[in-house]
């Protein structure tokens, strides 16, 4: 058996990152939810606020089916992270068993893009819907 030298620090620093990954990846999934549900919760609130019938279904429907669309696309980017973590941290143990450190900026570029994205994406749905 091979035994390696790694840094108890480095390998903790690489834990600490992926937990923090895998925290963002579940927080993702979860916005994605409420994203996804929250549409359909505001308009049954408004509509027993209003005592009406559901006189403008055809209408919130098509809000609900992009709010429903976006909160899918969130949800899968948060599961796709949560998979891709796994392989960030593997590469990352692999690296400092070699001695060598090699930093990965993609990924939070990546991160960073998407979530500005997803607010651009409800804001312009807060101000057009």
């Amino acid at each position: 058996m091979r035994k390696h030298n790694i840094d108890p620090k480095d390998l903790m620093a690489v834990e600490r990152t992926t937990t923090a990954l895998i925290g963002t990846a579940i927080s993702l999934i979860i916005l994605g939810f409420v994203v996804e549900k929250f549409e359909l919760f505001l308009y049954l609130f408004a509509t027993e606020l209003k005592g009406e019938e559901h006189s403008e279904l055809p209408k919130q429907m098509m809000h609900a089916a992009f709010y429903s669309y976006l909160g899918i696309a969130i949800v899968a980017a948060g599961i796709i992270l949560a998979l891709y973590t796994y392989r960030y941290y593997t590469r990352w143990v692999h690296h400092l068993e070699e001695g060598r450190i090699d930093t990965d900026k993609n990924i939070y570029l990546i991160l960073a893009l998407f979530i500005a994205f997803i607010g651009i994406v409800i804001l312009a749905s807060m101000i057009v819907l």
